[in-house]
């Protein structure tokens, strides 16, 4: 992991390929700290204060969700 990497990268991509198993995948954070994820081209967008207990991406029509990553800042 770079260091200019955001943290939940690796945990949404672990996530989405689980979710669309063989699907072409991309975490998109832009600088204004948006979320996209990208299936086969297709764009999810994470709706920020969706839910408190996990990311919950949007195309408009459908959704999905993904937990939220647990950081044990005690390390």
């Amino acid at each position: 992991m770079s260091d200019d990497e955001p943290l939940d990268r690796l945990h949404l991509l672990s996530h989405a390929r689980a979710l669309f198993p063989g699907a072409v995948i991309e975490v998109v954070h832009t600088p204004d700290e948006i979320i996209h994820i990208d299936v086969d081209g297709h764009r999810y967008t994470f709706e920020i204060g969706s839910d408190d207990d996990a990311y919950v991406f949007t195309d408009g029509n459908a959704a999905f969700k993904i937990p939220l990553m647990e950081i044990d800042w005690d390390f």
